[in-house]
């Protein structure tokens, strides 16, 4: 599904990773068997010309399993139960790999390399039927100079035996801890299935590229700041001659913007031979740079357009007489990394170039299920992070290895918390090859500003000894190869004095992980309790706190069979057989208990009254998402500094089609849950705590805001305005704090309000132009909405203009800009989903919206844009919608 979906944004971000210069273009046709066919042996498949019509064509990169998919031979995994149906012995089991190439296209005397970036698991490597190397882990690389190895004449065959885990008797355990490093949730987790094969294959990208004598790779651009006025550079990059010659020549570097140029003095490297070279301020003056454009998270600074400050470095090393041997371009940013580690028993404060950031996100587990993300399908999913004005994903247990994931979050001022390959306090069964791939992450990724922390284990200690050999083992890979740039945390739940649990030492750090279930408004607000520290009013840095997220009607009856088309019940889904529990709706542990789907559907049940159809609990299930989200984030806004310092809820990235854990939906639809974040993550905040009634203006930006009015108003049911509760409050706020503007609902003596009563707040800057807007719904008794069950139908008062048409900031997408009037004079329109339909009623997808599930009362008026691909669009299009009375 998603490899044929149309992407939302066209990026205009170039994906600078590793490039050689004058590298031949060889595509490469990879073929898919697998190895116990009889029929075929080494010697055979590695002649040129080998007849492969009963192969299949491989996705690379991708995985076997997503291979026979593509090919039409699996019923599509993402609908029902099929992915469940499927012989999992077909696929777990080695499969070769095959290509040929030419080797017409390289230029004489160019050395010529054949270069893997990363395979699950296990890769045997094979030219022209000559062992080369193997590749173990996913993200190892592999870099080979098969110059020697080539046929001039005949085609070239590159031969991958690929071994997925667990595939023989000494390795009949659990995917998580012993198979480290993998994708541990491809063996199943309570969110997704597992996944035939285990996700093996080619699963990164596969490179033929040509160099001169010398090689350049691995630079590392370091950049440190003693303050924010002047950054300092340095470079360390590692050259490799493959001559039998000596070599003299100069490293040059580049760095823009700026246009800094570095020639390095002249050098030579022996035969045959691998050496590291340095460049600092203190050889050259210029690596010393005046008012650095700063790289900052989402929502605290960057450029007019959203996007962030990224400086580029080219760096060639020119033979003597030569000219350019090999050239690599990387991508960094300048920004400064730190945390309050003053407070022995405060939790984790990071900072960004000295400024204390409010860490809000989300949990990032597969991109996808079958590891067919890949490249610009990533824009669209970061984009949609920054739309909800997060600042940080965690990339859990590190399942995301794909170097496109961390450049569109570096474009898009996302921080990482990204984890090494661990869950809880497993064992793992090879040192040797999680050393290696601790180190060749470290390297792989540490030139993206983005990544801010780097994290041991989920839920434990690696090795369960934050003294032990495998602790010390990734400290010493990101200490080694990222010094302490950033900083590190051995578990995501907890921490201790004892230093070796951060490269920085001190503090109490994190406060525990969960719940993963819906809780009400005011104990989110009271007490945010979690399920492995169990400690009353511990807000700090919550690394975990989730929901269930129903789906609407339309992305439900993608992936689930027509009989299913009803409300859900307790009793259906109290089971681990059916198709409830297939998609991870379901009272069994293992397959989305822990969202209690049952809680989940009392409280639509007891709030918003017992659902009659799939579409009447979808739309209820949309109010509950609203709510659950807001008020999660606005509870830690609520205690800002006060203990809170962080939330990443559980999950904010859908993998596959579930009813659980996600803000989008796994076809791009946005629920309520995505809304409600987008909401109460905005930098400047106003909101109300359902607690206690105080109103407070919340300043995440690193700078004073005077002359701020926060205002309330509260609406009968029927949209009229009860003049009396009106509250307005003139306010400074300080940069990153809160301040109280008033408490609502405080006066006694007001008239009484209808069962359903809604607050509207809005903050107006000192010019009078509205910064921030916000609405509740409130019932006099709590938690109680079955009342908007009776309000009439608001039906063709809701009407649409027709839209103005102008360029979103990326020069391609198409802002459709709405007015959306309720007309009616006799009731508000609550809840209105708005989204676009095609020429054939079928929703547009992906869009954005700048809001969504909004409220209109009596006479209200409403600016709605949308952001879209004009691909999508087509040439009939219409912004539907629908309020809940409708």
């Amino acid at each position: 599904m998603r490899s044929t979906l149309k992407l939302l944004f066209s990026s205009l971000f170039l994906l600078l990773i590793h490039a050689a210069s004058f590298a031949q273009s060889v595509n490469l046709n990879w073929k898919l068997f697998p190895q116990d066919d009889i029929r075929f042996k080494l010697k055979q498949i590695a002649a040129p010309g080998f007849k492969t019509n009963t192969w299949i064509n491989a996705i690379v990169p991708g995985t076997v399993f997503y291979s026979y998919v593509k090919a039409g031979r699996e019923k599509n995994p993402d609908y029902a139960d099929n992915i469940y149906k499927v012989d999992k012995a077909k696929y777990n089991k080695p499969y070769w790999y095959r290509a040929e190439f030419s080797a017409a296209a390289f230029k004489p005397g160019k050395t010529v390399w054949l270069k893997f970036n990363g395979i699950h698991k296990r890769g045997e490597l094979y030219i022209n039927g000559e062992h080369i190397g193997t590749v173990k882990g996913i993200v190892e690389r592999g870099i080979y100079n098969i110059t020697k190895n080539l046929n001039k004449k005949a085609p070239n065959v590159i031969l991958v035996l690929v071994v997925p885990p667990r595939n023989d008797p000494e390795h009949n355990h659990p995917m998580a801890n012993w198979e480290a490093p993998t994708y541990i949730s491809s063996g199943s987790w309570d969110w997704m299935p597992e996944i035939p094969g285990l996700n093996s294959g080619l699963t990164d990208t596969v490179s033929l590229t040509t160099t001169g004598p010398v090689a350049v790779s691995d630079p590392w651009i370091r950049t440190q700041m003693k303050n924010l006025n002047a950054a300092d550079v340095s470079l360390k990059v590692s050259l490799n001659n493959t001559s039998a010659k000596p070599v003299t020549g100069s490293v040059k570097f580049v760095i823009s913007p700026g246009n800094i140029l570095v020639n390095g003095p002249q050098i030579t490297l022996k035969a045959n031979s691998n050496e590291t070279v340095s460049y600092d301020k203190e050889q050259f003056a210029q690596l010393h740079i005046k008012n650095p454009k700063l790289w900052w998270p989402n929502g605290y600074g960057g450029k007019p357009d959203g996007t962030q400050n990224i400086y580029t470095c080219k760096v060639s090393f020119e033979v003597a007489g030569m000219g350019v041997s090999d050239k690599v371009i990387k991508t960094f940013g300048i920004r400064k990394i730190s945390s309050d580690t003053t407070s022995v028993n405060g939790p984790l404060r990071v900072y960004v170039n000295n400024v204390p950031i409010l860490l809000k996100g989300g949990n990032w587990g597969m991109s996808d299920y079958m590891l067919k993300v890949r490249g610009k399908d990533y824009d669209t999913r970061i984009r949609f992070h920054q739309d909800m004005n997060f600042n940080i994903i965690r990339n859990w247990t590190g399942e995301v290895t794909d170097e496109a994931f961390y450049n569109y979050c570096d474009k898009y001022g996302i921080m990482v918390w990204d984890d090494f390959w661990l869950n809880n306090f497993g064992q793992i069964d090879s040192l040797g090859i999680f050393k290696s791939n601790a180190i060749e992450k470290v390297k792989k990724y540490r030139h993206h500003p983005s990544i801010v922390i780097w994290c041991g284990a989920n839920e434990g200690v690696p090795g369960g000894d934050p003294n032990g050999v495998l602790n010390n083992t990734i400290k010493a890979a990101v200490k080694d190869n990222d010094a302490d740039d950033r900083l590190y945390l051995a578990r995501s739940n907890a921490g201790e004095t004892n230093p070796n649990f951060s490269i920085h030492g001190g503090s109490k750090m994190l406060s525990g992980s969960g719940i993963w279930s819906n809780v009400d408004p005011r104990t989110y607000f009271t007490d945010p309790h979690n399920s492995y520290l169990f400690s009353k009013d511990s807000y700090g840095m919550r690394s975990e706190l989730g929901t269930a997220t129903f789906v609407n009607a339309e992305s439900f009856k993608k992936f689930m069979p027509k009989e299913y088309w009803v409300a859900p019940t307790p009793e259906a889904v109290n089971s681990k057989t059916n198709m409830w529990a297939k998609h991870y709706f379901s009272t069994d542990g293992a397959l989305g208990g822990g969202s209690d789907p049952v809680k989940y559907i009392n409280t639509i049940s007891n709030s918003y009254g017992k659902a009659i159809s799939l579409e009447d609990f979808t739309k209820k299930a949309q109010m509950l998402n609203v709510e659950t989200m807001k008020a999660m984030f606005e509870a830690w806004n609520d205690h800002m500094w006060k203990d809170a310092t962080g939330m990443l809820i559980w999950m904010s990235q859908s993998a596959c089609p579930s009813m659980i854990w996600q803000t989008y939906d796994y076809y791009y639809d946005l629920t309520g849950a995505y809304f409600g974040a987008k909401t109460a993550c905005e930098p400047l905040h106003i909101q109300w705590n359902a607690a206690t009634n105080s109103v407070k203006v919340i300043n995440n930006y690193p700078h004073d805001i005077n002359g701020l009015t926060a205002e309330a108003k509260v609406y009968n049911i029927n949209g009229q305005v009860v003049s009396g509760y009106t509250q307005t409050k003139k306010l400074d706020v300080k940069s990153t704090s809160l301040a109280e503007a008033f408490v609502a609902f405080s006066d006694d003596k007001l008239p009484k309000l209808s069962d359903i009563h809604f607050l509207r707040l809005k903050l107006y800057d000192a010019k009078g132009n509205i910064v921030s807007e916000n609405f509740y719904w409130i019932g006099n008794t709590y938690l109680d909405y079955t009342a908007l069950n009776r309000m009439p139908v608001v039906g063709k008062s809701l009407q649409v203009s027709k839209p103005k048409i102008s360029l979103a900031k990326n020069g391609v997408n198409k802002l459709l800009t709405y007015k959306i009037t309720n007309h009616s004079k006799i009731t508000a329109a609550f809840g209105i989903r708005a989204q676009m339909l095609n020429n054939k009623g079928e929703q547009i997808l992906p869009a954005l919206y700048s809001d969504g599930y909004f409220s209109l009362m009596q006479g209200e008026t409403k600016t709605l844009v949308v952001e879209v691909d004009p691909k999508l669009l087509g040439k009939r299009y219409s912004l539907q919608v629908k309020a809940y009375n409708n």
